[in-house]
């Protein structure tokens, strides 16, 4: 099985996640650097960015080690 895109999969990741915020009444939510996350994936910075994308990989490589990925 050919796993998606990291991309698309990290955008997916984030709204699931600004979804979870918001219904525990989360509507703001900043980095270190003061850079707001609770925004569509697309309007992130580049290392809001690879957070997400970061999550995927991680996710990938325990499905690749399990022997789940075809």
């Amino acid at each position: 099985m050919k796993l998606p895109d990291i991309e698309l999969v990290a955008a997916e990741v984030h709204s699931a996640w600004m979804e979870t915020k918001r219904s525990q009444g989360v509507t703001s939510r900043k980095d270190e650097r003061g850079d707001e996350l609770m925004v569509p994936y697309g309007e992130l910075s580049e290392l809001a960015k690879e957070l997400d994308r970061s999550t995927v990989r991680a996710v990938y490589a325990a499905i690749e080690r399990l022997g789940l990925d075809g």
